[in-house]
């Protein structure tokens, strides 16, 4: 399968920029994620890579064939792509029968009707649906409808294939067994995938890569790991995973130091953070602490040596099942932090080791 890359992609609606020097490229084979909240312009790029919309500017092209080279006159037209695209609403055709709808794209491309069948059945039985290719749509559930749909988007070998949140009409439950079948198909079929979503979740399960977009910009592109565990921005911080952004001020910056201190707002508490590249004292920072970072500890507990010791106040507990949530106070900033045991008492201690501190410049 050939890589597909995207190059100084802009475009935009009416005047307004919906997307600003967008520059990734998926790899032969990747399950590659375009991640961000909704109208962040994830779905508009995926448009354009489809040919259902145009850029203002930019280059796209798949292995040595160029969809698009800055001039929306020269742009191949979606038909002749070779790309297969899966909606979020399924858009199967009520009439057909599962095992036609399958059928018409290899109808459209003049397959002979033996072949027709033979790639049909060999694209449902992939997807565990063969047993029911002579149903209709509306004899399915949605979980079912949406197999159908992938089968159909690989039945003709694309080049790559698009995925636009083809699980955001399934429950709960459902998604979590999508996800492992649909990662497992992608594998076994060896197809270059991109993948949009604004759920966190499915970009790090399924993700080989993830793009993270922000008002039309591409935040951060990198492995799920390095997504969360290293986020480029306080914008990634603050949308992957729950993280508290506190405003603070280097206080101390050792030159030989692996740690700089930080005095947090107006709470006259302090925190060892590891440093960053250009840290000095006097800076503007943000702080971020992911909320399964911090350790839950009454006032007279003892924290080992180099754990930063902060105290704050309970405000609120709520039980999830799996943990207890905690709503805090320190000196006036809201912090939320997760912990397996239940802590009594208004006054609790936050243990959090300096490396895992997030820590960014203040921008204005």
């Amino acid at each position: 399968m050939p890589e597909l890359v995207v190059e100084n992609l802009k475009k935009s609606f009416a005047g307004n920029a919906v997307l600003e020097d967008i520059n990734f490229t998926v790899n032969d084979g990747e399950f590659f994620t375009l991640l961000g909240p909704s109208g962040c312009g994830k779905s508009t790029t995926l448009s354009c890579v489809a040919g259902l919309e145009h850029p203002d500017s930019g280059t796209i092209r798949v292995g040595d064939q160029i969809f698009f080279d800055g001039d929306p006159r020269t742009a191949v037209p979606p038909e002749s792509r070779n790309l297969g695209l899966v909606f979020q609403s399924y858009a199967l055709w009520p009439h057909m029968t599962i095992a036609y709808n399958l059928a018409l794209p290899l109808k459209l491309r003049k397959v002979s009707k033996a072949e027709q069948k033979r790639l049909v059945d060999e694209a449902l039985d992939k997807v565990d649906m063969l047993h029911l290719r002579d149903r209709y749509p509306h004899q399915l559930s949605g979980g079912q409808q949406q197999r159908v749909a992938l089968a159909r988007g690989i039945v003709y070998a694309p080049g790559v294939l698009l995925l636009d949140e083809p699980l955001s009409n399934l429950d709960a439950k459902m998604r979590d067994q999508a996800r492992i079948w649909l990662k497992s198909l992608q594998r076994e079929v060896g197809i270059t995938t991109v993948y949009v979503t604004h759920d966190q979740i499915e970009a790090m399960s399924l993700s080989d890569r993830v793009a993270v977009f922000m008002h039309g910009r591409l935040q951060q592109v990198g492995t799920p790991t390095a997504i969360y565990e290293t986020p480029a921005t306080t914008e990634v911080a603050g949308f992957i995973g729950r993280c508290n952004l506190l405003e603070g001020q280097i206080e101390e910056a050792p030159a030989e130091g692996r740690t700089v201190r930080v005095e947090l707002g107006t709470t006259g508490q302090r925190l060892h953070v590891v440093r960053r590249d250009g840290a000095h004292e006097g800076q503007n920072v943000t702080v971020g602490l992911r909320s399964e970072r911090i350790t839950l500890a009454g006032p007279a507990d003892v924290a080992d040596d180099g754990v930063n010791v902060l105290k704050a106040t309970v405000k609120h507990c709520s039980y999830t099942g799996a943990r207890f949530e905690y709503q805090l106070s320190l000196g006036g900033l809201d912090i939320i932090a997760e912990s397996p045991i239940r802590h009594e008492g208004e006054e609790i201690n936050l243990l959090i080791r300096p490396e895992d501190c997030l820590l960014y410049p203040t921008t204005i």
